[in-house]
């Protein structure tokens, strides 16, 4: 069994994840400054609350439904020969680090260098050994999922000494306000979001404000939601804040609780007592909301059990666990990111510091998905774009 501290790899938000960031698709924005606002859903003949409000929820919706990925900068990029590198995965155990771990080494074997993979087995203890590991190995690079600056800031400032480049998958560096807010970071580059939302912090707001959308477009402005919320991850931070602003803006739909919970609960099973408790507390709730799959599959899920009011559900990730719940009309909505693409986007983005270039824009955005839009028949979703071909082609190795 997990312990608390063995938490990281469950969450990527990208999605989610790392998840899990601000894209360029053209969104509702809430009334808070640099924020950014995507997604929501269908309307009905019914008076919506909100106005203004329901109508833009509506209209990135849309947007979202149709998809906010964009093609890679096509831009000659080419491939910069002999380089070793790791990639440190917070944990393969889990999906939401070994899909995006696995689409790094498999990017850098399509650019010709050398990859190796490092498990730190979902145990933040293992983070700086394993930096020290790639150090001694004489790594050019390392690339780190789902792992936050703070979280082995020594190991990394020597790896930064060593001149190897650093560059991290859905993670925060110790510069950001919510992971350290530190003068100086650690991380050579990061990936490019695209000209509306350049940076993770705005990009992930941008995602979380979209699940918001959807659910004030769902339910015509009108519903009643039990947030639930993991402090443990940064990426989650930033998530939470795009929904809360898109929510409080919104002229209708509101949030009546926000449940705060750890991997520890998760994994005892004490989310699912919490997730009942809030139903009780709150028996005009409409909507859940998760922070991420796991939490859907392990505490929203079996908390509802056979509730006999109708309550929806917007899910995590949506890696396959949740759009089969989708499938089997237990969750009503995720909001895709795809896992794969963010390891490929890590590896161009590490070849163009490693040409002395910043960071092409990677096109990454995502796809909203429920039961009548987007949702593949089986497995998992996978964006229209080839992002494959289009970066082995910017790096002349196609």
């Amino acid at each position: 069994m997990l312990r608390s501290g063995q938490m990281a790899a469950l969450v990527a938000v990208s999605a989610l994840t790392a998840a899990a960031c601000g894209s360029s698709s053209k969104t509702a924005s809430p009334a808070s400054a640099g924020s950014k606002t995507p997604g929501g859903a269908a309307s009905s003949t019914a008076s919506p609350a909100g106005g203004n409000g329901y109508q833009a929820a509506v209209t990135a919706t849309a947007a979202a439904e149709k998809g906010t990925n964009r093609p890679v900068d096509p831009t000659s990029r080419p491939a910069v020969k002999n380089k070793s590198i790791v990639v440190i995965s917070a944990g393969q155990a889990t999906s939401s680090s070994q899909v995006p771990s696995d689409g790094a080494v498999e990017a850098a074997k399509a650019i010709g260098w050398k990859v190796t993979l490092y498990d730190a087995k979902l145990n933040p203890s293992n983070y700086s050994p394993l930096i020290r590991q790639a150090i001694a190995a004489h790594a050019d690079g390392i690339v780190l999922d789902s792992i936050d600056c703070q979280a082995a800031t020594a190991a990394l400032k020597e790896a930064k000494a060593a001149n190897i480049a650093l560059v991290p998958i859905t993670a925060f560096d110790c510069t950001d306000p919510a992971a350290g807010n530190q003068s100086t970071g650690v991380y050579s580059a990061v990936t490019n979001f695209g000209p509306a939302g350049k940076n993770v912090d705005a990009f992930t707001e941008s995602y979380g404000a979209d699940q918001a959308n959807y659910i004030i477009a769902k339910s015509q402005n009108k519903a009643k939601i039990i947030v639930l919320q993991d402090p443990e991850f940064t990426v989650l931070h930033y998530t939470f804040q795009g929904f809360s602003k898109a929510i409080q803006n919104s002229g209708g739909s509101t949030m009546v609780d926000t449940v705060t919970f750890t991997v520890a609960d998760l994994i005892d099973g004490q989310l699912v007592s919490k997730v009942q408790a809030a139903l009780l507390q709150h028996p005009d709730a409409t909507w859940i909301k998760s922070p991420y799959t796991t939490a859907t599959q392990l505490g929203i899920v079996p908390g509802l059990g056979a509730n006999t009011r109708h309550v929806s559900v917007m899910g995590g990730e949506g890696y396959p666990a949740e759009l089969d719940l989708i499938r089997a009309g237990k969750v009503t909505a995720v909001n895709i990111i795809s896992e794969t693409w963010l390891g490929w986007s890590t590896i161009d983005t590490m070849n163009s510091y490693f040409l002395g270039k910043p960071p092409a824009d990677s096109g990454i955005g995502w796809t909203v998905a429920d039961a009548t839009h987007n949702l593949p028949a089986s497995g998992s979703f996978n964006p229209p774009i080839d992002f494959k071909a289009a970066y082995q082609k910017a790096w002349g190795s196609s």
